[in-house]
């Protein structure tokens, strides 16, 4: 099993380019990444009654290299959510993003985005699944323009125990959508992002994630979008 799943790590960011219509649209690669940092924990300790209560507070930021001066700050997202769990296996969590967008050649702007979550996670021998359904509304701060996004992420991880139990591999993907008609993206299937990487716990708290993101993006107007990200992440857990 661990070769199989190895293997299917190394062919995923493929998935990505196989949403890629054929013929009609030039599609632009570009790199970036996506660097955060996340901040999590329990609200027990306020009170026993809170126990399946969680919150999460991430910041991340990212570039793109789409320019010829190289990588330049394209964007910062600060999160906040807080999340119930109905079931040792399932969550729902509410959250807010606030979004600075700085496009090429383009005025910066700002973006509100709540949005809700259906969290389903279960565990098959050492094989972790995660599953997450979030509804999202992008509200553009200068127009005030709102796009609602219907996201679908999959996600698997197996601990790498040959070399440590404390590190995993991880591969996964992400399908998104727009249920409306807006200035953000087309309406139906818009984006398809996949993943893969390690993540270690390094100690109870303190966990780090290295792998890479490819994002390929139909866009309205004008060449679709392939950005092929290295993603990094620290987490700390109180």
């Amino acid at each position: 099993m661990r070769t199989t799943f190895i293997k299917f790590l190394k062919y995923l960011p493929l998935a990505a380019a196989a949403h890629a219509p054929v013929g009609m649209a030039i599609t632009n690669d570009v790199g970036g990444t996506w660097s955060s940092l996340t901040l999590s924990g329990n609200l027990h300790e306020a009170s026993p009654v809170l126990k399946n209560f969680h919150w999460q507070i991430m910041n991340q930021a990212r570039t793109r290299d789409d320019n010829p001066g190289g990588n330049r700050f394209s964007e910062n997202l600060l999160f906040a959510q807080l999340g119930y769990d109905v079931t040792k296996n399932t969550g729902v969590w509410i959250g807010y993003v606030h979004d600075w967008i700085h496009p090429l050649d383009k005025p910066a702007y700002q973006e509100s985005r709540p949005y809700q979550d259906f969290l389903w996670h279960s565990k098959f021998a050492d094989l972790q699944f995660t599953a997450r359904t979030r509804l999202e509304q992008r509200i553009r701060l200068d127009s005030g323009d709102v796009g609602v996004r219907l996201r679908q992420l999959f996600q698997a991880s197996y601990p790498l125990l040959f070399i440590d139990g404390d590190l995993r591999v991880y591969a996964g993907e992400e399908m998104l959508g727009y249920l409306n008609s807006n200035s953000f993206g087309r309406g139906g299937f818009s984006e398809n992002r996949a993943l893969g990487g390690f993540s270690y716990q390094i100690t109870p708290q303190l966990s780090a994630d290295l792998g890479y993101m490819g994002q390929y993006v139909y866009n309205k107007t004008g060449n679709n979008l392939f950005t092929h990200n290295v993603q990094f992440n620290l987490g700390y857990k109180f």
